[in-house]
């Protein structure tokens, strides 16, 4: 059984693209030595991501990057078990809309497969469904969904 977790964090005031680019670096080399998958949205400050994989490791991961001071405000989603994976061959993806740019052909190509995705959550488990809700709204600019 796999066990998928969603959280959402803003950015620390002031994080690069570089220091994003590290972040993704980092997760993939981590996340392909331990059977990790899942995939980052950076848009506007806010990080929204899912990991998935082997519930201790995840959970490990997580509580690493609850401790990392590049997140702020750090919020579990959703989190539950599941048969298989949906990001299989995603050690980590990643997207980034740049701020008052226009999209390349690629961002842009990521950006509506995102949205096509999320279209077709329906029949998800509820940490996924909770992870596509927030993709939508927050690639159409609609914000977070926060739960209580």
């Amino acid at each position: 059984m796999l066990f998928q977790i969603t959280y959402h964090s803003f950015s620390r005031p002031g994080l690069s693209i570089t220091e994003i680019e590290d972040i993704i670096t980092q997760a993939k080399k981590f996340n392909s030595a331990h059977e990790i998958s899942g995939c980052l949205i950076y848009n506007k400050g806010y990080f929204l991501q899912v990991l998935e994989g082997e519930k201790q490791l995840v959970t490990s991961l997580i509580n690493s990057i609850k401790l990392d001071d590049r997140h702020d405000h750090f919020t579990i989603l959703s989190e539950g078990e599941t048969n298989e994976r949906t990001f299989k061959e995603w050690s980590m993806a990643f997207y980034h809309d740049p701020l008052n740019t226009e999209l390349n052909g690629e961002v842009q190509e990521i950006k509506d497969k995102l949205l096509a995705l999320s279209a077709s959550s329906e029949k998800s488990i509820f940490a996924m469904k909770v992870f596509w809700y927030n993709v939508r709204n927050l690639l159409t600019e609609k914000g977070y969904y926060k739960p209580g």
